[in-house]
Order: structure tokens, then C-alpha cells, then sequence
């Protein structure tokens, strides 16, 4: 009797062990994980914590909608902390723990080409929506990964674009010293003499990523006899050299042209002295489209109570974010499965209308093509910070205009 008892309880918990495990597998089939790698310590938190935010919101949207492919969105997000070999560890700890179905983030691009190779060894999907330099959709090139941002050369031939409307032309490039900042020189000298033939590079320098003593570098612009500084150099770092250019001479309005210094964060510390800074974007707030202004409003509807103001409005980081996703949820909607190379033939040539314009998802690099937009940061109110911020002018540039050119030499894929 006794054996038999035994026996029966065994068959019960095994029973229940199957249960159990059926009941973990539903529930894991009802999710879709999205594991995050931005940097959520240091100096580039602040970005990390924008993004994260506009991941949460694109998220909520669609679980808002159904979920996606029925299932709901869930975000699982670990300090990538800016580091390559640190994403790289956690990468896979998302995919071999966690199981997420998907990676993203990255922010520099060093951190974006490790989560890439870790995507394809695993055979998951990567999307990238900061890790702008051209050689990761071109040498760096894997089938697993798409960019669904802008690139570096869409950054700096818009902002070649916007200052040729300007009468600057003695130019000092100012860029930080790793991958990125590279690319961007090279975009810069390269496309210069096809939009402003007079312009001329009368200096340049690499800086280290987190400088603290820009005045080497300013006394050298000082001495090219520049009449602007072109630098793809962001966070802390554009903000200690624009508060030392402005103490060592180059006052506001002294032009400044940063693509990357449209951030709160950094506006915010600057305030006036941040006048005279020009950008460009894939999106600007003042972008006015009837779609553009409702899906503020939507936006700030969400975040207008938030403690932290970097995160009540989406400026053109976490707007990079929001629609680099929604285009991606579209995508996998289309392919009707979560299957990588279900999706990888989806998305390939895929076109998605955005709240600032149609996007293009390339299909022999896997870049997303888009209008891009330029303007330069206003002194006195504006309807979205206490201090100053994008001016209500905004110059557009069209997609085709912008794109780098799909040649073999940039992509082997590329015809």
C-alpha cells in the first residue's frame, strides 16, 4: 500500500510539474521581450533614461493596440553602461536567461557593432536606434541588424546643407576620438565641396570621449581664424567645450554647428550660452504636421506630471527611439511571425509613413532613408523648456538628398 501511495504522489507532482511547465511556456508565448542595452550610469545616463522612457511609451502603445502579433511587449533592460565588452556580456545574458526574442539600444558605435555580432552568432534580431556611423551598416553589415535611425553621413550632409544657407566658411571639425568621430570627419570633407565649393577646413582635431579641458583645442580654433566649429561631440563633452569657448572668446552667436548637442541636458546646463548652435535631426519638435503634433500631445499627455523634464517632451533623441520601434512593430505585424529571417524579408524595403515624413527601410544595408531637418537653438520662450531651445525655423531635406549613396565599396550588398 505504501508503494502504491508513493507512487501515486510522484505521478501527482510530476503531473503538476507539467502543469507548471505548460503554464510558464504559455505565458512566455504571450510576451515578446525586447532586451535593452543603453547606458543607465556615468556620464551618458541621462541619455539612457530618455531612451528608456520613449521605449516604454512605444511599448505601451502598442500593447495599447493588442500587443503585438497578439502578445504583449515587454522591455528588460540592463546597464550597457557605454561599454562594448560590458553589452556584449549582458547581451547575452538577455538572450540566454531572459530569452528575449529581440536587442536594442547601444547609443556609441563601437557598443552598437558588439550588440550586432552578438545578435548574429545568437541568431536574433538587433535594431538600432543611436549607433550612427555609416561603417556599421557597411563593412560592419549583418543581415540581424537594422538601424532605424539616421546615419552620420544623413547627419553631417544635412548640416553641410544648413550651413551653406549661412556665410560661414572658414570651418574648424572638432570631433571626439573614436569610430564615430572619424566617420564624421570624413562626411564632412567629403561632402563640404559639393555644397559649398568656397568652404574650407582650416583645421581639425579628435578630442578623448569625457574631456574636461577643451582650451588646447579652442586656442587652436582661435588661431585657424575659423568662423565656425563643426563637432559631432555631445553630452558632457559639448558642454564643457561650448562653456569654454564662450569663456575664451567665442561668444554667442559664434556659430557652432553639433548635430548631436539637441538635448535637454545639454541645453539645459548651457542655457544662453548654448545660442548659436545649429543642428540637425531626422526630428524636431517644430516639425508641423498635423501627425507630428498629435503624437506630442500624446507624448506629453504621459509625461507632463514627470519630476524630471527630460523626459516631458519627446525631443529628438527619444523620438528617435519611439519611431525607429513603431516602424519596427509594423514590420514584424507585416511578416506575421516573430521569425528573424520571417522578418529580415518583411522589413527589407519596407516603407512606414512617420508623424515628420516616409521612411524607407534600404534593403541591401538594412538603413532606414528619411527627410532630415536643421535649425538652430533660440534665445526667449518657447513652448516646451525654460530655457532656450529649437528655433521655429526649420529647414527640411529631402531623403533622396541625404542617403548615403548604396555603392559596393560602402556595402558589398549594395548594387
Amino acid at each position: 500500500m505504501r508503494g502504491i501511495l508513493t507512487k501515486g504522489i510522484m505521478l501527482c507532482i510530476f503531473v503538476a510539474a507539467l502543469v507548471c511547465a505548460a503554464g510558464s511556456a504559455g505565458h512566455a508565448a504571450d510576451t515578446v521581450k525586447i532586451g535593452v542595452l543603453d547606458p543607465r550610469s556615468g556620464q551618458n545616463e541621462p541619455f539612457g533614461r530618455t531612451w528608456f522612457a520613449a521605449l516604454q511609451f512605444a511599448a505601451d502603445e502598442q500593447n495599447a493596440k493588442g500587443g503585438l502579433l497578439g502578445r504583449k511587449v515587454e522591455l528588460i533592460a540592463e546597464d550597457g553602461e557605454s561599454k562594448p565588452d560590458v553589452a556584449t556580456r549582458k547581451a547575452r545574458k538577455l538572450i540566454l536567461e531572459n530569452k528575449v526574442n529581440f536587442l536594442t539600444g547601444g547609443q556609441l558605435s563601437p557598443v552598437a557593432i558588439a550588440l550586432a555580432r552578438v545578435a548574429t552568432s545568437s541568431k536574433v534580431l538587433y535594431f538600432n536606434y543611436s549607433g550612427m556611423a555609416d561603417e556599421i551598416q557597411g563593412k560592419e553589415f549583418t543581415p540581424y541588424a537594422f538601424r532605424v535611425c539616421q546615419n552620420h553621413y544623413q547627419q553631417f550632409t544635412s548640416l553641410i546643407m544648413l550651413l551653406a544657407k549661412t556665410p560661414y566658411r572658414k570651418i574648424y571639425s572638432l570631433q571626439p576620438d573614436y569610430l564615430a568621430g572619424h566617420s564624421q570627419d570624413k562626411d564632412l570633407r567629403e561632402e563640404l565641396p559639393k555644397y559649398i565649393p568656397d568652404g574650407k577646413v582650416v583645421g581639425s582635431d579628435f578630442h578623448p570621449f569625457a574631456t574636461r579641458d577643451f582650451a588646447p583645442y579652442i586656442s587652436k580654433v582661435i588661431a585657424s581664424g575659423a568662423d565656425v566649429i563643426v563637432s559631432g561631440t555631445f553630452g558632457s563633452d559639448l558642454i564643457n567645450l561650448i562653456r569654454q569657448a564662450r569663456s575664451m572668446g567665442l561668444k554667442a552667436p559664434f556659430p557652432i554647428f553639433a548635430p548631436l548637442g539637441l538635448h535637454p541636458y545639454s541645453i539645459g546646463e548651457l542655457k544662453d550660452a548654448a545660442v548659436g548652435m545649429y543642428y540637425t535631426s531626422e526630428y524636431l519638435l517644430n516639425v508641423n504636421t498635423p501627425e507630428n503634433q498629435e503624437f506630442i500631445k500624446r507624448y506629453h499627455d504621459k509625461h507632463k506630471d514627470d519630476k524630471d523634464f527630460l523626459t516631458q517632451w519627446p525631443f529628438s533623441d527619444p523620438a528617435m527611439a519611439i519611431l525607429g520601434w513603431k516602424m519596427t512593430f509594423a514590420a514584424v505585424e507585416k511578416a506575421g511571425s516573430l521569425d528573424p529571417e520571417k522578418i529580415i524579408a518583411a522589413y527589407e524595403g519596407f516603407e512606414w509613413k512617420s508623424p515628420v515624413g516616409m521612411w524607407t527601410m534600404r534593403k541591401c544595408d538594412h538603413q532606414v532613408l528619411l527627410p532630415m531637418y536643421g535649425g538652430s537653438i533660440a534665445a526667449g520662450p518657447n513652448p516646451y523648456y525654460t530655457f532656450p531651445w529649437e528655433g521655429s525655423k526649420v529647414e527640411e531635406f529631402p531623403a533622396d538628398k541625404v542617403s548615403l549613396p548604396a555603392t559596393k565599396e560602402y556595402n558589398p550588398r549594395c548594387p
